[in-house]
């Protein structure tokens, strides 16, 4: 017997809802997320759900339906920001200073609506079905550590799948291939020359004028080292030199970040970037000092994977409209880690108001969703996990 998944997301769509305002009531940031466990824990605890605590604050949960078939893992993140929330919402943050302002209290109530509607309906499915509350994506890396305690292994993802609310149409999906978000890595650098008094520039080595020609000459890595066909930016977000108008500071800081979706192109401006801060301290007869922190690895869209599940759900909800290109974004994510151990997916569910006042960006303040969404993105998660835990990758006369 075929699900209609769409229905019962809207039967259980009250439900579903105050699971949203619940969570994003009380938001917690990452590696803090111990009452959100606690309470996710509880949930499925009481729909007699399998499931564990794991990375510290995150959660894992399965659903074995004991019938032959494949296994899709589900993600969705739990930490919010700090961020001091302006919405005015009825439900709006009780937690000073911390804020669900990147819709991850939208992705944890997508995932406890599909896990809802697929345990009460454990009896039609196939295969096994692996839910992830992953914590931490926002600073410190859960994706990673979750992968290392073994989540991806017993039983082993052939999938993984995962939704991020984002700037467009309310209740559209975007699901593309390639990549869809960029690995996002942090450099600094260090300029050190001598200190001294403002009135003697002759007795000084002043680091401003160097690091002045190294914004510039950064400011240009992109056009000069990097192709017009492939996509990269090099940005620089802080500099630091000095604490007083006559006084000459010894050290000057820059920071910045470098966002690739190419392994070449990456090591390609890593490489003048350690050329041009030795070279122009040196012709500054000072020292230059290059360092960097890697982030996230690229997050790429499968592409079996990708036309796959374009197919299923505009087939299975034909209510939803489905967006099959777009430009993938300079964000980083962590959701990368899944991506290494099987093919995965990281779709957009559009999430705009229809109020242009409303329509805030991610990370704002302000931000805000059109709550329709909750149910689009429920069900589309139950197609999913329902449809690969049945059949795989595999097609036959009823797509």
């Amino acid at each position: 017997m075929k699900i209609d998944f769409y229905q019962k997301a809207r039967e259980t769509e009250e439900e579903i809802r105050s699971y949203y305002t619940h969570l994003h009531r009380y938001p917690e940031l990452s590696g803090q997320e111990y009452k959100t466990q606690k309470w996710i824990l509880g949930q499925l605890k009481e729909w007699k759900v399998e499931c564990r605590p794991c990375a510290d604050t995150g959660v894992y949960a399965v659903i074995r339906s004991g019938r032959p078939g494949h296994t899709v893992a589900l993600r969705a993140d739990m930490d919010a920001l700090p961020v001091t929330e302006q919405t005015g919402l009825a439900w709006q943050s009780e937690n000073a200073g911390v804020m669900h302002a990147c819709g991850h209290d939208v992705h944890m109530a997508v995932l406890l609506g599909c896990i809802r509607i697929l345990q009460a309906c454990r009896d039609s499915i196939r295969g096994n079905v692996v839910f992830l509350f992953q914590p931490s994506e926002e600073q410190q890396g859960g994706a990673k550590r979750m992968v290392e305690e073994g989540v991806m292994d017993d039983p082993k993802p052939e999938l993984t799948a995962a939704f991020h609310v984002w700037p467009q149409r309310a209740g559209s999906i975007t699901c593309m291939s390639g990549p869809v978000m960029a690995q996002p890595d942090a450099f600094g650098i260090e300029i050190k020359g001598m200190g001294g008094h403002g009135a003697s520039p002759h007795l000084c080595g002043n680091p401003i004028p160097a690091m002045a020609a190294l914004v510039n000459a950064i400011g240009n890595i992109t056009a000069d080292a990097v192709s017009a066909q492939e996509a990269a930016v090099v940005n620089l977000c802080r500099i630091q030199c000095g604490e007083k108008y006559n006084v000459v500071s010894e050290t000057g800081y820059l920071e910045g970040t470098i966002r690739t979706y190419d392994a070449d192109v990456r090591e390609k401006i890593i490489r003048r970037l350690k050329r041009l801060t030795k070279s122009i301290a040196e012709a500054w007869e000072m020292e230059g000092t290059y360092h960097m922190s890697s982030g996230y690895p690229v997050t790429v869209n499968d592409k079996t994977a990708a036309h796959w599940a374009a197919r299923v759900l505009q087939e299975k909800l034909q209510n939803v409209e489905m967006i099959t290109e777009g430009e993938p974004s300079m964000l980083g994510e962590d959701f990368s880690y899944f991506g290494e151990q099987c093919p995965s997916l990281f779709l957009r569910l559009g999430c705009w108001k229809n109020e242009e006042t409303k329509q805030h960006p991610l990370h704002s303040s302000c931000f805000e969703i059109d709550e329709s969404i909750l149910t689009e993105g429920a069900a589309a998660f139950c197609v999913l996990a329902s449809e690969f835990a049945e059949k795989g990758f595999e097609t036959d006369e009823n797509y």
